[in-house]
């Protein structure tokens, strides 16, 4: 996985809403105070960018009775533990169809080639950024947090 731009991602994720973000100056200005290079800032906003509206229209929306099968890189980046949590989280309703294929294609954007694996922490990172970005799902972003608080040990109950 692309560590850096990840990192990065996860920066402006806890710094600022990433609804409202947009490629201003200033938010540029902070990311390379804070560390980040010129090309990681493009490559965030890039990957930033398939996740609104522009990047949603190239997914038709699966049937309710659609098996989704990984195939090739897809099964290379993603270990049975991620495809799995993936499957969980929209068994329990937080992913549609939709967005599942979203997180799938930013994690893969995310993979410097076919040998890096993503982490389950990174699969669960990138599903918040994609739910705080997705029109009218407050609800799934919701029991996503509270799962991965659920899923810290020494979490308060």
């Amino acid at each position: 996985m692309n560590e850096n731009v990840l990192d990065l991602l996860l920066y402006l994720f806890e710094n600022f809403s990433l609804p409202d973000i947009g490629a201003s100056g200033e938010v540029r200005d902070d990311l390379g105070e804070a560390g980040f290079f010129p090309e990681e800032i493009d490559d965030a906003f890039d990957w930033l960018d398939a996740t609104r509206g522009d990047g949603r229209a190239r997914f038709a929306a699966p049937g309710s009775d659609a098996v989704r099968v990984y195939v090739g890189p897809e099964l290379m980046v993603l270990d049975a533990e991620c495809r799995g949590y993936i499957t969980r989280l929209e068994q329990a309703g937080v992913l549609n169809a939709e967005n599942r294929e979203l997180v799938i294609d930013r994690l893969m954007a995310l993979a410097e080639d076919e040998s890096a694996t993503a982490e389950l922490e990174q699969v669960k990172w990138v599903v918040m950024m994609v739910l705080s970005q997705a029109p009218d799902q407050d609800m799934a972003y919701a029991r996503m947090e509270a799962m991965m608080h659920a899923d810290t040990p020494g979490a308060a109950h």
